[in-house]
């Protein structure tokens, strides 16, 4: 698996005056608890997923930081 397996979050801006939004998974990263068991990350709902890979932003982290 090269992405972090529960989510991952996107920053978007507001969509422009015709309505259209620019999605640029390039800059999806991980949320905290890709890298350690001690942080907690809210889930995605359940239908927000693509049925797609995509192949872009940040991988999974290669080692787990610990306190």
């Amino acid at each position: 698996m090269t992405t972090y397996a529960a989510n991952r979050s996107l920053a978007i801006d507001p969509p422009a005056p015709d309505g259209s939004v620019v999605l640029d998974f390039n800059r999806a990263t991980d949320l905290p608890c890709a890298y350690t068991e001690f942080a907690t990350c809210p889930l995605r709902p359940s239908g927000n997923h693509l049925p797609i890979a995509v192949e872009a932003g940040e991988k999974t982290p290669a080692v787990e930081v610990t306190v």
